[in-house]
């Protein structure tokens, strides 16, 4: 199962090592007979597809949208997990219903609304768009992963002399790293396969991101199929790398909790 799931990867690989002849060749060859990384040179250095514009721009869209919710989603999920307050359960369960609609329901009324603030064709309004999605997600999981800590950690914490919040940066965090960690790889990865946003908010080249950019090498008449898979398989890239990184920190996270706790 897993080696089908990865079929279309796979062949996708295999297509960004074909030399043109072998890309249409018949029959199919599963593995290129000579290999070559021409196309990724290609597609990187393309000037009718800025494929490294593409990439820089997705790369800041969607580290900013990681960090801002990681902060936001944290505070929000510690506050919502120990303070009692008025409409706090109606506060959840409207975070709970924003998962229920598509996205494509808010494409008008996001679209008046940056246009109203001068925001179309910006990094804000990508960023903002994708923000909306991500943090009720986060806070909502991140709510269990609070609730699951027991108080008397950061209530010890307090007696000692130390704040909330530094008891809550010191204690409550450090042992909520792995709900932390899995915020950022959804937040990450959200933003970076993102593409409804960056076709409808965007319109110049320079400001489209990756999924968006890589339309470009489809077109009316032909698909660059090998820049094509050389750019699918370059657009993995980072999301692997963060992923390896923070399953570190996951594994880690696990740990020091269960010790500590």
């Amino acid at each position: 199962m897993t080696l089908f799931a990865m079929g279309p990867f796979l062949w996708a690989f295999s297509a960004s090592l074909k030399t043109r002849v072998e890309l249409y060749a018949t029959p199919i060859t599963y593995i290129p007979t000579h290999a070559t990384f021409s196309n990724y040179v290609d597609a990187w250095t393309s000037r009718l597809t800025p494929f490294s514009t593409f990439f820089g721009n997705s790369l800041w869209v969607s580290s900013v949208t990681m960090v801002a919710t990681i902060v936001i989603s944290t505070s929000a999920g510690y506050a919502l997990a120990r303070f009692r307050f008025i409409g706090k359960n109606t506060l959840m369960l409207v975070f709970l219903a924003t998962q229920m609609f598509p996205a494509v329901l808010l494409i008008a009324p996001l679209l008046s609304q940056w246009y109203a603030l001068g925001l179309i064709d910006t990094y804000q309004a990508l960023i903002y768009s994708n923000f909306s999605f991500t943090v009720p997600f986060t806070v909502w999981m991140l709510v269990g992963y609070f609730e699951s800590i027991p108080r008397e950690l950061e209530e010890s914490a307090m007696i000692d002399g130390s704040s909330r919040f530094g008891a809550m940066l010191r204690i409550i965090v450090p042992l909520a790293a792995p709900g932390i960690a899995a915020t950022a790889i959804f937040a990450f990865v959200s933003s970076w396969s993102e593409l409804l946003f960056a076709t409808t908010f965007t319109s110049s080249t320079e400001m489209r991101t990756l999924s968006a950019g890589l339309l470009y090498m489809a077109g009316q008449y032909e698909v660059q199929w090998g820049q094509l898979s050389a750019g699918v398989v370059i657009s993995t890239i980072p999301v692997a790398i963060l992923f390896t990184f923070l399953q570190k920190h996951l594994i880690k996270g696990l740990t020091a909790g269960a010790m500590k706790g």
